[in-house]
């Protein structure tokens, strides 16, 4: 594992939008940047972990060639609290990086996920890697609740969709986030799986969220309109999109890192990022 840069990689939720955090990570590792810290939320919690015990961002891509809604799902029709679980997802986590423990991990590792009995957000930053990312993932309503140490845990989006505040309590001193698809437009409903993701839109893309984000000191918005989120016919496409935008940011992140900086490029990045999403949702 290279060095590890001062800075922390908040990686987003966003179903299979989620495919776009790889070709960040890809980005990140041809510059010999690795971050000193990950934290994860649904979709980012499964990037992040991978990254977090030194799988490249090529291995991430082989490893979850089967990830999908089919391959997540377990059904139990006459389940008390969810129509199925997720537990296909721990198996191929599992298959992935082993029975691995999250204060194991080569880079410090952070899942954000919701007690859905209190609504309070949950940092997980200890014990089976593969079980806290499937509570940080698992859709409430759709599959049962994770329980971890007595809570019964839901998605990590409906509390820090993107866990800006997760790494700086973890210690970094700077903050990258990645956004996904972020004042998208909403799509119009053809299924089940489109009103569960509008609703989680529509919950997520709140004005707190935009307090979230502004706690990052730059922001990678990978160009998602247009491409699937529940379905992983666009993986290739969502994965250069996720390249693209962290090739954009590169510069803004030089400037970040360096310890005697004006902050002229950070915050140009991050004002035309903000005015463009605001504008959007206007």
């Amino acid at each position: 594992m290279a060095e590890r840069a001062e800075f922390g990689l908040a990686l987003g939720g966003g179903f299979i939008h989620g495919l776009a955090h790889i070709g960040v990570l890809g980005v990140l590792e041809e510059q010999g940047l690795t971050p000193g810290w990950l934290t994860g939320t649904s979709a980012g919690a499964i990037a992040a972990a991978f990254a977090a015990f030194g799988i490249s961002a090529a291995e991430t891509e082989a490893a979850l060639q089967e990830l999908g809604w089919g391959t997540m799902t377990r059904t139990h029709l006459m389940g008390r609290f969810g129509f199925a679980t997720n537990e296909g997802l721990e198996d191929i986590l599992v298959r992935a990086l082993g029975d691995v423990r999250i204060e194991d991990s080569e880079i410090p590792l952070g899942v954000v996920a919701t007690d859905i009995n209190t609504g309070n957000r949950v940092l997980i930053d200890r014990g089976p890697v593969a079980i806290a990312v499937r509570a940080s993932c698992c859709v409430p309503g759709l599959y049962a609740p994770v329980e971890i140490d007595g809570r019964l845990l839901v998605d990590g989006a409906l509390v820090e969709n993107v866990p800006c505040r997760a790494a700086r309590e973890m210690g970094a001193p700077r903050v990258v986030a990645v956004s996904l698809g972020f004042a998208l437009p909403y799509q119009r409903v053809e299924s089940w799986r489109h009103v569960m993701a509008n609703a989680f839109d529509i919950a997520v893309n709140s004005q707190m969220r935009f307090e979230i984000l502004a706690e990052a000191d730059l922001l990678i918005d990978p160009a998602l309109d247009g491409l699937s989120k529940m379905r992983t016919k666009d993986r290739d496409a969502i994965i250069e999109a996720g390249r693209e935008r962290a090739r954009e940011a590169l510069p803004a992140l030089d400037e970040l890192l360096k310890k005697e900086r004006e902050g002229t490029a950070v915050s140009r990045w991050m004002n035309t990022v903000k005015d463009r999403l605001v504008g959007q949702r206007d």
